[in-house]
């Protein structure tokens, strides 16, 4: 038996054009038949029902990608399907986790050699980052205070306040087991790319670390996309908050330049403390102390370890205390990097 999946398993459980009827409405409990067949539960069922097809249709452009890979000789995937690919892009309810390592994998497999398959992969990955993306408080204007619903965080905002707390809050962080295969991919990535982010650090005197945490949050590891906000191609200047960035943006387009364009508007260039709390600081400060006002510590912090939970600013802005981020906290991998020996703060 083979251990593969390929586009025929695909058409097999879908029924070729046929799936588009099941997803169609009116054929609900077929529908839901399907989505058991494909190993789908909980969140990603109603994902589907309000946008039909659209793991579907992620899943046949990844698999398509990677065959196009194979047969064209590029070098082999680090990553291998399962029996049921769908099942394993939402085994914890998030497709975000499985597809960005995949696309992420494409780019470096085929960056150099075949330039339109890395623009394919990097093109998908924009628009899944986009699914978890929120816009940073640091671009927005200011938004009126919340209720104070709890007093579990500080809600000072100045870092005299705060520091005590980021060392305290770090030395106590512990990961969570069920994330582990997601934190050490992103711990992994940022080291495989230390020589990019060093390049565009050590001539604005930005740790490394740093801008592979900002990389990850912001646009996913995607190296053919604005470090801004994640947007694609490079050859445009971004189009989503911050918007028309980089100002004057002529090829060669690359992705180091808009990098240190992104830094300098962010005001992280020529900074001189890196300490742990000042670098925890930018980070919470930069994204917003929105989840402070709810009592949550911040996912962009803190998610997948002991100190997140749940509760999220969803992509309209509102307030959903069910909602959970998918994406590693900055903090986490961070801590991550420390454990492995390969940064030290102070």
């Amino acid at each position: 038996m083979r251990n593969g999946f390929d586009r025929r398993d695909l058409l097999k459980l879908t029924g070729g054009a046929s799936a588009g009827l099941m997803f169609g409405g009116s054929a609900s409990a077929e529908k839901l038949d399907l989505l058991g067949i494909l190993g789908l539960r909980g969140d990603d069922q109603s994902r589907l029902s309000t946008k039909p097809l659209d793991l579907l249709k992620m899943l046949a452009a990844i698999l398509d990608m990677e065959t196009s890979a194979t047969a064209r000789g590029l070098p082999s995937s680090p990553l291998a399907w399962s029996s049921k690919p769908t099942q394993a892009m939402s085994s914890d309810g998030s497709i975000y986790q499985e597809a960005v390592p995949r696309l992420v994998a494409l780019i470096d497999r085929s960056e150099g050699t075949d330039p339109v398959l890395a623009d394919k992969a990097g093109a998908l990955l924009a628009q899944v980052h986009a699914t978890e993306r929120q816009v940073p408080e640091a671009l927005k204007e200011a938004e009126p205070e919340l209720p104070d619903n709890k007093k579990v965080l500080k809600r000072a905002h100045d870092f005299a306040s705060l520091k005590d707390e980021y060392a305290q809050l770090f030395a106590t962080a512990q990961f969570r087991p069920e994330a582990s295969d997601t934190l050490d991919w992103n711990s992994r990535m940022i080291l495989q790319s230390r020589a990019r982010y060093e390049s565009v650090g050590n001539a604005l005197q930005v740790p490394w670390y740093f801008i592979g945490a900002i990389h990850g949050l912001e646009s996913s590891f995607n190296f053919r996309a604005h470090l801004h906000n994640g947007d694609f191609p490079l050859t445009a200047r971004t189009r989503q908050v911050p918007a028309g960035r980089p100002l004057v943006w002529l090829p060669p387009a690359d992705w180091e330049s808009s990098a240190k364009d992104a830094l300098r508007l962010l005001k992280f260039a020529g900074q001189t403390d890196w300490s742990l709390e000042r670098t925890l600081y930018r980070l919470e400060a930069y994204n917003g102390f929105g989840y402070r006002k709810r009592g949550v510590p911040s996912p962009y912090l803190w998610c997948f370890s002991n100190h997140y939970e749940t509760g999220k600013f969803v992509s309209d802005g509102r307030w959903n205390p069910a909602a959970r981020s998918r994406q590693c906290g900055a903090a986490t991998v961070l801590k991550s990097l420390v454990d492995r020996k390969e940064i030290r703060f102070g």
